[in-house]
């Protein structure tokens, strides 16, 4: 009995071990999951197309061999893409499938985070990868957010060193491109690479290993980000419009700046010489001539330069040389005044157009990399040296050759310039009988505007206008900075619409209606031009006295009452290189002594 008592328990034992291990061994095969690890590399794309994270390696790792169908489903669980359909795989590693961020339709999915799905149809099995892929094609937001220094002298004996930065995903390499932007196109000088930073260091050097020639250079930067795209900040090729202050350098060796207001004669101009301190020498003359009034050897910095109490109203010139390098400053000194009424009253007042000639001056002011005019800017400083040390833009066409011919003939003035109106300094307009601008004065402020024509019209004065395209634009001159320039109108402020003519070959001006005494003496043909300003409307209520053109009918050279006064306009910009002794010319300078005895009345 106690046997089989025993046998019975034993028999129970087995049975109940059997279906325990058949349920075990169940629950063991629901709970060892199908795919053991999953695998994504890399695991952020851009399939666009330009050969970089173009496509992944997805695949797995099965415990055991098994019919699997393998999907890319996106973040709502939805299947978007099959790789494997129903195929029997070995238990093994499975990571040779490539996926091209493409959906079954052919078509690019659309940006976001996707997962891998493994699915075991024969026991309804699924599993969803942990890792995820992500699809980006979107370019990264990159800029460069500085490069300092801004100026650098790559002469003072202490290296380049600048530090360019930029705001963006961070790169192991990160490529920049150094462009020049001035002294003809746009065009790249030199590249090199960072070093798993955002910022990085130019030595001032080029292409061929010298060191940068004085100008302006902007960067770029090229990076990508995770997903492989690919961004070039700012855009090739760099422009002023997309360039940012303080992003940009200035190779500079030499600079000088000075006023632009008449320095009186017996006073003291004030110069700064930079844009590091070293040793020059500099030289004081009178334009045209070339004998120094005064020379020293100084250092950079302050420059202070006295005029001699002697020296007659003209235009000087502060020369400086440092090291091979050369600067130049025109100065205006106003003379001591004339000592009896009727000199004063013989005396017109030039007017220099020092605002034109900044407005002009491609100087980079902001340190964006290009410079800055009032062709393409809304502001800009006008106490800057001009670009490269020399003179002002059409300073040597314009100015320089009737200034010159005025001293040769010993024709009197007073000089000023339209800043100094403008700022309320030195001589005014309405003190003088007449009024010459001496060259193109592109941009003129609005007080200098109203006061030339309130002059003529209810004074009575007569205005020269020398230059073309002149008195067309306006300009605020707010602080030290000229802001807000408009752009050139159809007719200059006293209301004449002209156009300008190019002629091919040059030819002469003819004389179409003698009158003012301009002509007197003079032929009906005289000078040789290539370029005319034509009238094609004098303004309302203008009576025309005197003309002249390169064809019948259609006047350059004007003389017109206006109101109680007279304007006088040439019809040229190279009216003054007729001046020259030079261009051996007779009749110009004899029309040139008419409109200088008319508005000396």
């Amino acid at each position: 009995m106690q046997t089989s008592r025993l046998v019975r328990v034993v028999f129970v034992v087995l049975v109940v071990a059997t279906v325990g291990a058949f349920f075990v061994s169940q629950e063991f095969k629901t709970k060892v999951p199908v795919v053991l690890r999953f695998s994504i590399d890399p695991r952020d794309m851009s399939p666009n197309g330009d050969g970089v994270r173009d496509h992944v390696r997805v695949g797995f790792d099965l415990h055991q061999s098994a019919t699997i169908t393998l999907s890319v489903i996106d973040g709502d669980g939805n299947e978007v893409r099959r790789l494997i359909d129903e195929k029997r795989l070995p238990g093994d590693s499975h990571n040779r499938f490539r996926f091209d961020g493409r959906g079954d339709n052919g078509k690019i999915l659309r940006d976001g985070v996707y997962r891998l799905r493994v699915q075991r149809r024969s026991e309804g099995r699924s599993l969803d990868s942990i890792k995820t892929l992500r699809i980006d094609t979107v370019k990264p937001k990159v800029a460069i957010s500085s490069a300092r220094p801004g100026v650098v002298d790559p002469g003072d004996g202490h290296g380049v060193r600048v530090r360019v930065s930029y705001r963006g995903p961070q790169n192991k390499y990160p490529e920049y491109r150094v462009w020049r932007t001035d002294g003809g196109p746009v065009r790249i000088v030199r590249r090199f690479r960072g070093f798993r930073s955002h910022s990085a260091i130019w030595n001032g050097r080029v292409i061929s290993g010298r060191l940068a020639v004085d100008g302006s250079y902007t960067f770029q930067v090229r990076i990508r980000d995770k997903a492989g795209n690919e961004t070039l900040a700012p855009p090739s090729p760099p422009t002023a419009a997309a360039a940012r202050p303080g992003t940009g350098v200035a190779v500079r060796r030499l600079t000088l700046r000075g006023p632009l207001q008449a320095v009186a004669a017996g006073g003291i101009a004030r110069l700064r010489v930079g844009p590091t301190s070293r040793r020059f020498e500099f030289a004081l003359s009178r334009l045209g001539s070339g004998r120094n009034l005064r020379h020293d050897t100084r250092r950079g910095g302050l420059l202070r330069v006295k005029i001699p109490a002697s020296a007659h109203t003209g235009i000087y010139l502060v020369r400086l040389r440092a090291r091979g390098r050369r600067a130049v400053w025109p100065l205006a000194v106003q003379g001591k005044a004339a000592t009896t009424k009727a000199a004063r009253k013989a005396r017109p007042l030039l007017v220099l157009p020092a605002i034109t000639w900044q407005g002009l001056n491609p100087y980079d002011s902001d340190l964006d990399g290009f410079g800055d005019t009032l062709l393409n800017s809304r502001s800009i400083p006008y106490d800057r040296p001009f670009e490269g040390g020399g003179l002002p833009p059409r300073f040597a066409t314009e100015v320089a050759p009737l200034v010159e011919f005025l001293d040769r003939t010993h024709l009197a003035y007073d000089i000023t310039t339209d800043i100094a109106i403008a700022r309320r300094s030195g001589p005014a307009l309405g003190n003088a009988t007449g009024v010459a601008i001496a060259g193109s004065a592109l941009w003129v402020p609005r007080v200098v505007r109203d006061r030339l024509l309130g002059g003529v019209k209810r004074e009575g004065q007569a205005v020269a206008v020398f230059g073309g395209e002149s008195l067309r634009r306006s300009v605020a001159v707010v602080g030290h900075r000229l802001r807000d320039p408009s752009p050139a109108g159809s007719d200059n402020v006293f209301g004449e619409r002209t156009r300008r003519f190019r002629s091919d070959p040059p030819a002469p001006l003819r004389v179409l209606r003698r009158g003012l005494g301009l002509f007197d003496g003079v032929d009906d043909l005289f000078g040789e031009f290539s370029v005319f300003e034509r009238s094609v409307r004098l303004p309302p209520g203008a009576r025309l006295l005197a003309s002249a053109g390169r064809d019948d009918g259609q006047p350059a050279l004007v003389g017109y009452r206006l109101g109680k006064g007279t304007v006088i306009r040439p019809g040229t910009p190279q009216w003054a290189g007729q001046l020259s002794e030079r261009a051996l010319s007779l009749e110009v300078p004899r029309v040139t002594r008419g409109i200088w005895a008319l508005i000396s009345r």
